[in-house]
């Protein structure tokens, strides 16, 4: 019996061998442990409320990669935070035929890769913004607040001016392909009972100047099917960075379209500091005022270690007056 199990295993080996798809690959592990402190204030005319403490962001990544015996490389990766998978991803590289990708929320491909391209030190000027306690909610098709027994949050999605499609994170298909002067990226997934499909463009124009555009479906409901917009130019001279983005979300329910201005500029101090103001406009067509937010962000990079500072506002909050919000958080970002 000890024999046969032993011929047994040898046979199994030599047909696994025999049949490998990649020619070689290899499996690495990174990560980012981030210790960090914010504080969040919160006006809505009846006073101030506010939240502080210390968050722990840490993640790691496990990536793969290999090639195939046409050539052709494959790479997979996975990031897990709290003992959760975050996002992942699977790209073949067809090389001068371009790449094609199946990720979760579409970030690799159309116009969710270019939802906001200003240049920044740390974050966004909209985010960590837009949380509303239960109670309240913002609706997406309404462009208004509607009874939730629930907590939402609706600073990284088109209700806020961003032009991000797969809003469930569903897994989108996309392929991209590039060379020196431009990328062509599209993307489709499968969401809320329909489909959502975008194309992004970006040109490399000159030296230092990007520019770029996308246009897609979003569909916040299964019923509901909206058109998402976008156009941007950036521009590096020296250590500065301009940039200006003009997003438009033209929503299937009458009255409820949403257009954002989004301004920023970066300057790199030295190689190992920068620093960063924006500034994002929402205008919503059945509400007023109108949405506006700005941000100011550094960072400082000592070899693995980076500190990084954000403070960001947002008055008016989903366009109701006397909705305001204020965060601040101060990182230490530690890369392995």
């Amino acid at each position: 019996m000890t024999n046969l199990k032993k011929i047994g295993l040898t046979a199994l080996a030599g047909t696994l061998a025999s049949t490998s798809f990649a020619q070689a690959g290899e499996l690495s592990v990174s990560g980012n442990a981030i210790m960090e402190y914010q504080t969040t204030e919160i006006d809505r005319g009846s006073g101030v409320n506010t939240t502080d403490g210390f968050v722990m962001n840490s993640t790691l990544t496990f990536s793969g990669s290999g090639e195939l015996d046409n050539g052709m490389t494959v790479s997979m990766y996975q990031a897990l935070a709290s003992g959760s998978v975050t996002s992942e991803g699977v790209t073949l590289d067809m090389g001068d035929m371009g790449a094609l990708t199946l990720d979760s929320w579409g970030y690799a491909n159309g116009i969710t890769s270019i939802a906001d391209k200003m240049p920044t030190a740390g974050e966004n000027v909209h985010d960590d913004l837009g949380i509303f306690t239960s109670g309240t909610a913002f609706d997406d098709e309404a462009s208004s607040y509607v009874a939730s027994t629930a907590s939402t949050e609706k600073h990284d999605q088109p209700a806020a001016g961003v032009v991000k499609t797969s809003s469930d994170g569903a897994d989108t298909l996309g392929y991209k392909y590039s060379d020196d002067m431009f990328t062509l990226s599209v993307a489709a997934s499968q969401v809320a009972g329909g489909g959502e499909e975008s194309v992004a463009l970006t040109i490399n124009a000159i030296d230092g100047l990007t520019i770029g555009g996308g246009l897609g479906t979003d569909r916040p409901t299964a019923a509901t099917e909206d058109d998402v917009s976008t156009m941007f130019a950036t521009y590096a001279f020296g250590p500065v960075t301009v940039g200006a983005q003009r997003s438009e979300i033209d929503k299937e329910a009458a009255n409820t379209d949403i257009e954002a201005d989004h301004y920023a500029i970066s300057f790199a101090v030295n190689e190992n500091l920068s620093v960063s103001y924006g500034e994002h406009t929402v205008d919503y067509e059945n509400l007023t005022p109108d949405e506006e937010s700005k941000g100011f962000s550094a960072s400082y990079t000592a070899g693995s270690i980076s500190f990084v500072l954000v403070n960001n506002e947002k008055e008016n909050v989903q366009g109701v007056d006397a909705n305001d919000q204020e965060m601040m958080e101060l990182k230490m970002i530690m890369a392995f």
